[in-house]
């Protein structure tokens, strides 16, 4: 530190890379398992406003809480290390993060967005298991946590950034989008 000015100070409120950000959000969430007090805290403690309402924020949060939920069942041996011969969503662990993704998300479509394609890349990152995206597109719906608009937003979406696993995420969720619209359709009937 070549200033006079104390760690703490030169640490809070600096713009941390995705990378950093995915690092402290997991180690919150996955290692610590840290109250939903605590994560507050760190985030008023290291991010302005802005940073905040940011997509690098609102991806490592999503992804944090998201990865948290996931059990199952990996493979070991050559050729299946680590991959995901099952899994599953652990519905518990989202209710018990509902504060922290509702807080954050803001019943905001955009910043909703930016948490489904997070989850997508997550989902791409584990190997895409089977009925993985679907379970966490039903969890989210449930609770409120990303609205029709924004699942609409997402299916919809042609951002050349965000295509990686998205043909086979959309295949994954065609019955969601069914059952979505048919949903829709009944309560416009009645």
């Amino acid at each position: 530190m070549s200033d006079c000015s104390t760690p703490d100070e030169s640490l809070s409120k600096r713009v941390l890379s995705p990378e950093e950000l995915n690092r402290h959000l997991e180690k919150l969430l996955l290692e610590d398992m840290a109250g939903d007090e605590q994560i507050f805290d760190w985030v008023e403690a290291n991010l302005d406003e802005s940073q905040m309402s940011a997509p690098p924020f609102l991806r490592a949060l999503m992804t944090a809480v998201c990865k948290a939920a996931v059990t199952g069942k990996h493979g070991e041996g050559e050729g299946y290390r680590g991959k995901s011969l099952w899994a599953q969503v652990d519905t518990t662990i989202i209710q018990r993060r509902l504060p922290v993704l509702l807080k954050y998300l803001n019943s905001d479509t955009e910043r909703q967005l930016q948490a489904l394609y997070a989850l997508q890349a997550l989902i791409v990152k584990l190997d895409q298991p089977p009925n993985l995206l679907r379970m966490f597109f039903d969890c989210l719906y449930d609770e409120d946590v990303i609205s029709e608009d924004a699942f609409y937003k997402w299916e919809n979406s042609k951002d050349p950034g965000e295509q990686q696993g998205k043909g086979v995420a959309l295949k994954s969720v065609t019955a969601f989008f069914t059952w979505l619209r048919e949903a829709e359709e009944e309560s416009e009937d009645n």
